[in-house]
């Protein structure tokens, strides 16, 4: 399937709800915020709520990490879970019936509070809604979408304007200086949002400098030549997949060997030794997908991987800190580092 720029256009709906927020002090010098403008705050022209559906209406919600003094302009780092139950209760719908939406993007709090200790904003944005509609390229189209428009609201509140009103960020947010993060189905929503076919459709004043698919589910494409690799292709924008050894769910290789070869960034294969594909997710953590139960290693291990090689990958393609493991790993995390062509 080609998607072109008219159908990836997106237009907001009516907000049937008044935007939320609510607010914490985690201490530790973070700073968490949580923010809504509804389950049918926006839509996606040409994403369905199945394939004979009405146009699928979606969510604009998104929990947030940031120092609790910013000082200066920030990075902004922005999360998308992947494919999982939209209602707690296992309804395929959105909005939930009985309202109880599953919290999937609360699942990365602790990476989210880790990368906010150390200097940047973070967004970690809901997609229910995108998981309860169509499946294939165009739901890929659809959770960029989202991305986009979370990184739009935030363009706009950073220069005192448009829906959201969260105190302390204005004028603190660089959104040219963003990082992206996508688990699962995320990440190839994440992939198609910053490769170099799609890059162009950012909102304005939007760029991001650094993409990690996590445990990404791999596009399909029927051969290397096949136009559908052009969608997920990028080789102008440092990248990083990481997927562990004993992911029972994807591979994730495909992102690199679409890329390498190609780029002018370097791009690194990082392979956590034993780690499965769930419990990068808090909130999927009571399902271990695990190939190699034997060897697996613990939640807390696992998100000890996450908290070290993420924070420092991001420090280094955003900040320009530079940090050995980022190339070459340590210990229980390898590396392959293809380097820029030329």
């Amino acid at each position: 399937m080609v998607i072109g720029k008219a159908a990836a256009a997106v237009v907001m709906a009516m907000v049937l709800a008044a935007p939320t927020s609510s607010a914490a002090d985690h201490g530790s010098g973070v700073r968490k915020v949580e923010y809504s403008l509804g389950d049918r705050a926006f839509q996606v022209p040409g994403f369905h709520t199945g394939p004979d559906g009405p146009v699928a209406d979606l969510e604009l919600t998104a929990v947030v990490h940031a120092p609790r003094t910013l000082v200066g302009k920030r990075p902004l780092v922005l999360l998308a879970h992947g494919y999982w139950k939209p209602c707690a209760d296992d309804q395929w719908k959105w909005p939930c019936p009985a309202g109880d939406a599953f919290p999937s993007y609360r699942g990365y709090d602790y990476l989210a509070e880790e990368l906010a200790r150390q200097g940047f904003v973070v967004v970690s944005v809901s997609v229910n809604g995108v998981n309860a509609g169509e499946m294939g390229e165009i739901a890929d189209v659809a959770r960029a979408a989202v991305m986009s428009k979370h990184l739009e609201l935030w363009r706009d509140l950073d220069d005192g304007k448009g829906p959201l009103k969260l105190p302390g960020f204005r004028g603190h947010v660089d959104l040219t200086n963003v990082g992206t993060l996508g688990h699962s189905r995320g990440g190839r929503g994440a992939v198609y949002q910053a490769s170099d076919k799609h890059a162009a459709e950012l909102p304005a004043g939007v760029r991001i400098k650094a993409v990690l698919p996590l445990a990404p589910a791999d596009y399909y494409a029927s051969d290397p030549e096949a136009p559908e690799n052009l969608d997920y292709r990028i080789t102008k924008t440092p990248f990083a997949v990481m997927t562990g050894s004993c992911d029972g769910a994807v591979s994730g290789g495909s992102y690199i060997d679409n890329a390498k070869g190609r780029n002018v960034v370097p791009i690194h294969a990082v392979t956590p030794k034993n780690a499965n594909h769930n419990y990068f997710n808090t909130e999927w953590s009571y399902d271990n997908d695990s190939s190699c139960p034997a060897t697996a290693l613990t939640p807390e291990q696992q998100r000890r991987v996450a908290t070290t090689y993420i924070p420092a990958f991001f420090r280094q393609y955003l900040n320009g800190r530079q940090n050995p493991i980022v190339g070459k790993g340590f210990p229980g995390v390898s590396v392959v580092t293809h380097q820029p062509i030329g």
